[in-house]
């Protein structure tokens, strides 16, 4: 009885060892993938099957704001509402500002245009993330 312990300590290192890989984690082509330039991200798959990102235009109008133009197109039959946030980055791609979720309707089968300007000339890149809006909001006006 006394060598349970060590035959329990022996077969949890056994399974310990026999549970390792030794492949190589794969990295993604892009130095960081997170971060890129005018990325845009859904946040469910189903949401990224049914509206189709036509554009993604960004300037800089007086002032030095940055102003980002996304256009959507909704492929289903149905008008179809979404919010959208967007994350402004300074140089660092640390978070400047991020506005609040804003519903938008994406009329069936058209595209639509969402437009956002920053509150700050120092924001230098931006993250869009489009979901599904929660049932409350599936009767708005």
């Amino acid at each position: 009885m006394r060598n349970y312990p060590i035959l329990i300590l022996a077969l949890v290192g056994i399974a310990a060892t026999l549970g390792c890989t030794t492949e190589q984690a794969k990295m993604s082509p892009e130095e960081n993938p997170y971060l890129s330039q005018g990325r845009i991200q859904f946040e469910s798959s189903t949401t990224k099957d049914i509206i189709h990102v036509v554009r993604v235009d960004t300037n800089r109008p007086a002032g030095g704001l940055l102003k980002v133009i996304v256009t959507l197109r909704n492929r289903t039959k149905d008008n179809l509402w979404v919010d959208i946030r967007t994350t402004f980055l300074d140089a660092d791609n640390h978070v400047l500002e991020s506005t609040n979720w804003e519903p938008i309707m994406l009329d069936a089968r058209t595209v639509t245009e969402y437009t956002c300007t920053s509150l700050s000339n120092q924001a230098a890149d931006c993250q869009i993330i489009i979901r599904k809006p929660k049932k409350t909001s599936l009767s708005m006006p």
